[in-house]
């Protein structure tokens, strides 16, 4: 009897001195920020490699309504991101209302031709998308001869859009090309907006898993339209521009790299 009671007292005291097993919140991944206000942004990944922006640039337009919200899912390293962003707008449906996206923040602002590559994987699809919707879903690269130019602004040159998608949306300017870049077709827009030139590229249809060099992009305009290579890269960023209609466009995986 006293041999059981003393194996019981043991049992319960190595039981007790067992290590606890790990709270179920140190396995939880970070929660996002969920951003709706105009100019809302978070910085994602390590050395914040990317940045999520709401951008409701167009939102102070007289006869415009609506709202929108943008927020990170995932990131995972070396720097693969997915988001989700949902708009409702109305009035004005000739006029860009925002553009949710992520602008890459490692490696920017170096000239054209010192960048080798510029490789890109996006995947990406409409939850909801109405055929109301007036939108596109693009890259917009930044160009200009000042290394510390903002997008938009009086310093910049040159704005390069690659839409992989066109819901009904006119790009700047008018067609004055169709180009085959990365064995895929695309008409070419140039147009003028601010005191910089635009080129769009427009998928002859929607890409909705694009892999591609962005580089051989500007290859081709510094051989067919004149464009320096000599100038500086200073933004790479990749979103979505509704101009009137609702929507819901979620990434799945995104990632994007200058070398």
């Amino acid at each position: 009897m006293i041999k059981l009671v003393l194996a019981t007292a043991l049992l319960a005291l190595s039981v007790s001195a067992s290590p606890a097993p790990p709270r179920a919140e140190a396995h939880l991944e970070k929660r996002f920020k969920l951003l709706s206000g105009q100019w809302d942004y978070e910085d994602i990944g390590k050395g914040n490699q990317y940045r999520l922006y709401n951008n409701l640039h167009g939102l102070g337009q007289p006869g415009t309504t609506g709202s929108q919200s943008t927020q990170v899912l995932s990131y995972k390293e070396p720097g693969t991101i997915s988001w989700k962003t949902q708009y409702t707008w109305s009035g004005n449906p000739v006029n860009v209302k925002s553009y949710a996206n992520v602008a890459l923040q490692q490696g920017t602002r170096k000239k054209l031709s010192a960048i080798k590559t510029i490789p890109t994987s996006w995947t990406w699809g409409y939850n909801a998308a109405p055929s109301t919707l007036v939108a596109d879903v693009s890259y917009d690269l930044w160009l200009s001869n000042d290394p510390k130019s903002g997008t938009a602004s009086p310093s910049s040159t040159f704005e390069i859009m690659i839409w992989l998608s066109n819901r009904k949306a006119g790009p700047a300017g008018s067609q004055i090309a169709t180009a085959n870049i990365g064995g895929l077709g695309w008409k070419l827009f140039k147009g003028k907006v601010g005191t910089w030139e635009v080129y769009s590229f427009v998928a002859l249809s929607e890409l909705h898993n694009y892999h591609a060099d962005l580089k051989h992009f500007f290859t081709y305009l510094s051989q067919s339209q004149g464009v320096s290579l000599d100038q500086y890269l200073v933004a790479l960023q990749a979103g979505t521009e509704p101009f009137v209609g609702s929507g819901t466009l979620t990434t799945t995986a995104y990632s994007a790299a200058i070398n």
